[in-house]
């Protein structure tokens, strides 16, 4: 809609209106005459292009203006000694078929340009609303944070869980706003935003780098969300168990399509997977984030460290 109405000129002085609209008809008049009998004894279906771009263009008046000098000019060149009668009614139903095209087209303009402030309205509001919603969720973090320091340990802990997960919501939404109109999540910088927000909440607590390695998957927000928490859950199992001695570790995420796939892992180069699983809410979530996906959950013990393998089907 923006392209299309960047084509046609702003408002534009009167003589330059009406000069280009007489400019296409001498044009298309000359056309008139390269065509000789070809294009028939009147030639008016010629003019036709020449009023219209002029009523689309600019305005009612160019295009009556373009009409009226197609009829005056074909009228010089027409025998009027004989078949007057015939002349004149052909000129007539131009000039009623000519009024009915510069109607539509000046129409056309009018409803492009309502269309173009309309859409231009929503993009307003849709940014006040997206900016609102950010503030919202900060503002939310702020609180959970200052409950956060005059909690217990134990409180703390939990709260810090729970604010990292609105964390993934907010960078859901605002990846979101970003690709509004095609409305799918690009996975590759949503995982890597995801990452290095996780990296830099967590730096004090641990001395661990996180890396990424996403291929380019566009997801619907629903499947994105689901993935993110999972990350999120992951990522932070990870920093929290996986180098309680104080070492410098990292964290390694990646997501790749493969045979109808998607892989999503998670490895460390910690202590290793616990003998048995946790039965903690993280665990949980993730097992049940999984299951929404349609996927499976696996352990696998590497070398250095734990894995995690999420396997699902291609959301469609």
């Amino acid at each position: 809609m923006e392209a299309l109405l960047r084509l046609l000129p702003g408002p534009q002085p009167i003589v330059i209106r009406y000069g280009v609209s007489l400019l296409l008809v001498l044009l298309t008049f000359a056309l008139r005459f390269g065509m000789e009998d070809r294009a028939g004894p009147y030639g008016f279906v010629l003019f036709i292009p020449a009023i219209m771009a002029s009523s689309l263009m600019f305005d009612r008046g160019s295009g009556v203006l373009a009409l009226a000098a197609s009829i005056a000019l074909v009228a010089l060149i027409l025998p009027w000694g004989a078949n007057s009668g015939a002349h004149i009614s052909a000129i007539a139903s131009f000039a009623v078929v000519g009024m009915a095209v510069v109607l539509v087209s000046e129409g056309l303009h009018r409803a492009l340009e309502r269309a173009y402030k309309a859409e231009r309205d929503k993009d307003l509001l849709l940014k006040e609303m997206t900016h609102r919603v950010k503030n919202k969720f900060a503002m939310i973090l702020s609180i959970i944070g200052l409950q956060a320091r005059k909690a217990t340990p134990e409180t703390r802990g939990t709260l810090e869980a729970v604010a990292g997960r609105i964390r993934v919501i907010a960078n859901v939404h605002e990846h979101l706003q970003l690709a509004r109109h095609q409305e799918l999540i690009d996975m590759s910088t949503y995982l890597m935003d995801l990452c290095r927000s996780l990296e830099d909440a967590m730096r004090e607590l641990r001395p661990v780098t996180v890396s990424v390695a996403a291929e380019r998957i566009m997801m619907r927000p629903e499947h994105a969300l689901s993935i993110g928490l999972i990350t999120n859950e992951l990522v932070t199992n990870a920093y929290k168990y996986a180098f309680t001695d104080g070492r410098i570790g990292h964290v390694d995420v990646r997501l790749a399509q493969t045979s109808g796939n998607v892989e999503l892992s998670v490895a460390d180069n910690g202590v290793g997977c616990p003998e048995k699983p946790s039965a903690g809410l993280g665990t949980q979530l993730v097992e049940l984030l999984a299951s929404q996906l349609g996927g499976s959950v696996r352990r696998d013990h590497v070398t250095e460290g734990c894995k995690f393998v999420i396997t699902f089907s291609v959301p469609t």
